[in-house]
Order: C-alpha cells, then structure tokens, then sequence
C-alpha cells in the first residue's frame, strides 16, 4: 500500500514537472465576438492605459476576462502571472509571432499567458467593444477603408480647390481689360469736341439737280422777265408807296 501511494505520489510529480516545463502557444487570434472572449494574437509591448488588476497563482485568460468585464474594459491581457485591462489594443507595430507568448498559466498551464524571456503578453477582446483602437492610432480595416475614402474625398477636395484658384488667376486680366476700357471711355469723354466748320464739309452735288439747272453764263434771260412794277399796276404800287 505504501509502495502504491509513493507510486502514486511519484506519477503525479511527474506530471506536474512535465507540465510546468511545458511551452504553450498562445492561442490563434480570431474575429471578436460580442459578449465573448477571443483572443487577438501575441504582442511585445502593453497599450499606453493598460491597468494591471489581480495577479496570483490561479491567474488565467478566463480570470482575466472575468475581471476586465467587470471593469467595462475592451482588452484583457495576460503576462506571467498578471492580469491587465484596457480600452485599446496594443500598438500594432508590437504585433509579434504567436510563438513568443510560451508561458503557461499559473491557473491553468495548458494556456500561454503571455512570455516571459523576451517579455510578451497574451491579448483577448473582451466583446465589450468589436473593433477598438491600436494604441499607436492604427484603426481596423473597416476604420482603414473609411479613412481611405476619406483621403480620397480630400484629395478630389484639394483637386477640385486647385482648379478654382486657376480660375481666379484669369480674374486680374478680366480687371485690366475693364479698366483699359474705362480709361477710354473717360478720354472720350473728356476730350473736348471742336466745332466743325463749313469749309470741312464736303459739297454735296446732285447730278441730276445739277444737270437739269443751267449755268448762268450760258443762261438767257427772256425780255419778258424785266422787272414786272415796270406794266401798270406796278405804277400804282409805286404811287402809294410814295405818297406813304
């Protein structure tokens, strides 16, 4: 009987040996789930507002998650044999092979929480928040593809401004002309306004005025259109006039 319990004894210190030496791999990221815990891969640096909250030996992802909830917290992270909390990923730049986060759990050694030689941490959505920040400002592909369509309405923006300032620059010609075609017509009207004389019209001759009217040198003058007081009521005439 005592042979059988050292026996027993001595299988189970095994066990726990080969455990405890035992590598784990951080679990594959997934897509996050709402309300659940999913892990989102191995990172090399903890975000800028990671909290650590509770640490011991029964520290696992599960543990972690339960009390990142509570707390209303997006992350929950695992390193060693703490537990953190957070709002937003780490910065995705200290995204690092799932290989490097070996460490197993204090709570349940079949899981890696984290590394410790070099140092890296176990990250998980909690299903508070979907998609939540990179620390360094990274967003997700759905937030990448709208800032690509936002890029591109500010470049068609700064298109569209650029050919509105080409525009203007035809503006000052337009001012030049108008001036141009205001100082004229100020001239004209300031300058004085001469008389024209007689001797700057040209004669005016109607051929057939002309053609039909004879000349007076070669005009003759019929006895008849002598003076007509000269018959006698002309004679009349002049007496009255006479005696007035």
């Amino acid at each position: 009987m005592a042979v059988t319990k050292f026996g027993f004894l001595t299988l189970l210190t095994m066990g726990a040996a080969q455990v405890s030496g035992r590598r784990q791999i951080q679990t594959p990221a997934q897509s996050p789930v709402l309300n659940e815990m999913t892990s989102q891969g191995c990172f090399s640096a903890l975000p800028s507002d990671a909290e650590p909250h509770g640490s011991g030996a029964f520290l696992a992802s599960g543990a972690c998650w339960d009390s990142c909830t509570k707390k209303n917290k997006n992350v929950s992270i695992t390193s060693g044999s703490t537990c953190y909390c957070s709002d937003n990923y780490p910065a995705k730049s200290s995204l690092v092979d799932d290989s490097s986060c070996d460490w197993p759990c204090p709570g349940y050694a079949m899981e890696a929480c984290g590394g410790l030689d070099p140092k890296a941490y176990s990250v998980f959505n909690t299903g508070f928040e979907l998609a939540p920040d990179y620390d360094d400002g990274e967003a997700d592909d759905g937030d990448a593809s709208s800032s690509a369509t936002e890029a591109s309405s500010s470049a068609f923006a700064t298109i569209s401004t650029a050919s509105v300032a080409s525009t203007k620059i035809t503006v000052p010609s337009t001012t030049e002309t108008e001036e141009v075609s205001s100082a004229t017509a100020t001239l004209d009207e300031t300058s004085p306004v001469l008389p024209v004389t007689a001797s700057q019209i040209a004669p005016v001759v109607n051929e057939q005025t002309a053609a039909a009217t004879p000349s007076a040198s070669t005009s003759i003058v019929p006895e008849n259109a002598s003076p007509r007081l000269s018959n006698p009521i002309g004679n009349i005439v002049r007496m009255m006039m006479s005696l007035l």
